[in-house]
């Protein structure tokens, strides 16, 4: 095997510090999760500035427990209507949407079922 590690590649793995870090939305996909069948909604960020510039984590939101994710959905769609709550803007195609969004993340460190250490993006805000 051969292979090539750019800057990017090699910063994908890194801790960034604990704290908020202002963010780029670069990616977003969905999986089926292995338990249940039930969409995993999985936003990738890149760290755009500090000393953590380029870091990549990841956050990922079952389709079941969306409400976990009320930071991120007020910085994206703005506040959620007192009645109807956020009715229409929860889907692929607006999520797909925010990709090259730009906001502020708190990053904590978590740990996988397996012990590994990773960002945890766990709240959000607007970046200016």
């Amino acid at each position: 095997m051969r292979a090539v590690l750019t800057p990017d590649d090699l910063k994908r793995g890194d801790l960034a510090e604990i704290g908020w870090h202002p963010m780029e939305i670069t990616d977003y996909t969905e999986k089926e999760a292995d338990t249940d069948g039930s969409t995993n909604c999985i936003f990738k960020f890149k760290i755009i500035d500090g000393p953590n510039k380029g870091t990549q984590p990841t956050k990922l939101f079952n389709e079941k427990a969306l409400g976990f994710g009320k930071s991120l959905w007020a910085v994206l769609f703005g506040p959620p209507d007192p009645i109807k709550g956020y009715d229409t803007q929860l889907n692929s195609e607006s999520f797909k949407a925010q990709v090259g969004k730009k906001l502020k993340g708190y990053v904590k460190r978590g740990k996988s079922n397996k012990g590994n250490e990773f960002n945890d993006v766990v709240d959000f805000m607007p970046l200016g």
